[in-house]
């Protein structure tokens, strides 16, 4: 077993980091061994969690119920307070695959959900048919684990740009969908935008803002050799401030590098201008790996694992804000759980 695989490992069995109190209860990071890329997690109706990812192949990763080939792996873990992680797959919440728009067959990546009103809406990416540019369906179903009904392509830009990443949220009984944005910048450059959709999760286009650019900061290509210059992966919440703030990943996702920045979008999801990277933000990355192959980040997370990003804000069942992302041990990602506050000193994952 080489070193990275055996350090994984290790981490995977002790499952620890920086711990806090809420109230009478310890609440620890979690972390898992089933390889799962750009988690995100809801609440269910059940009060359990749910977290979703990017496709897994048949045979990868333990499985507690589902089985080959997942196009939307499905962990379930904890309750209440305790959101914990998972080891292994327990469903598949798209089983039918991307739809008629994209791919015969091909693989979903970033898989976002919201609960809005009694149902649950999916927005993921997969690549289109005829093209293989990326762009961004819609599922909806009332439950948390599926299955979902495909509703078709979401969003797609002209001249092939690039559309992927969406994580929609709810604000003053609205849905919204923030997502990598290709459309909104142009050659090497990306971006990201937020839209309101109707109740049935389809995009007001009229409403649509430019949230961020890789041109607002430069930590997303330092230390790499040309390619794209990636902001991707966003997820937005209000915080006690009353400001929304905007959570994105940046630079080569394999590698030690990706990384997660933050920035202050103002009093509402909707900003009349780009949102702002905070505090050393345009240079650094807000939450990363500290370690030498690292970018100097402003803070690291627990168990500083190498290039953790994906990273997305949900609430748990006690209100308090959480944190889900992944890591990378030079071969797979994994999820990892963890408590989002905000002490005087700025905002920290334990």
């Amino acid at each position: 077993m080489s070193p990275l695989r055996l350090r994984g490992a290790l981490v995977a069995l002790t499952a620890t980091a920086l711990v806090v109190t809420a109230g009478a209860t310890a609440i620890a990071a979690s972390t898992s061994t089933f390889p799962l890329a750009d988690p995100d997690t809801v609440l269910a109706k059940d009060g359990s969690y749910v977290t979703y990812g990017t496709t897994v192949g048949a045979g990868k990763g333990t499985r507690c119920g589902a089985t080959g080939r997942l196009f939307v792996p499905v962990l379930v873990h904890g309750s209440g307070s305790d959101v914990g992680m998972a080891n292994c797959a327990a469903d598949d919440a798209l089983p039918s695959g991307p739809g008629a728009w994209a791919e015969p067959d091909g693989a979903i990546w970033a898989p976002g959900v919201a609960r809005f009103g009694d149902r649950f809406f999916m927005f993921y990416t997969a690549s289109r048919k005829g093209s293989g540019q990326k762009c961004i369906g819609r599922a909806i179903s009332s439950s948390a684990r599926g299955p979902f009904v495909n509703q078709g392509e979401w969003a797609c830009p002209d001249a092939g740009r690039w559309a992927l990443d969406a994580n929609p949220f709810v604000a003053g009984g609205n849905l919204y969908v923030t997502y990598r944005d290709d459309a909104i910048a142009t050659g090497a450059e990306t971006g990201i935008s937020t839209v309101r959709t109707d109740s049935e999760g389809r995009a007001i286009w009229d409403t649509r803002r430019d949230m961020l650019k890789s041109t607002d900061i430069t930590w997303d290509t330092a230390k790499t050799s040309g390619g794209t210059h990636v902001v991707e992966n966003p997820s937005m919440w209000k915080a006690a401030d009353g400001h929304w703030y905007l959570m994105y990943s940046g630079n080569n996702w394999d590698s030690p590098r990706y990384a997660t920045g933050i920035a202050n979008c103002g009093t509402t999801p909707l900003p009349g201008s780009r949102c702002t990277p905070i505090r050393e933000g345009v240079a650094r990355p807000f939450f990363g790996f500290t370690g030498a192959t690292g970018l100097n980040p402003i803070r690291g997370l627990p168990s500083n694992h190498q290039g953790p990003g994906g990273m997305d804000v949900f609430t748990a069942a006690d209100g308090s804000y959480r944190v889900v992302w992944h890591w990378w041990d030079g071969a797979n990602r994994f999820p990892m759980t963890g408590v989002l506050t905000r002490p005087s000193s700025g905002f920290l994952v334990s």
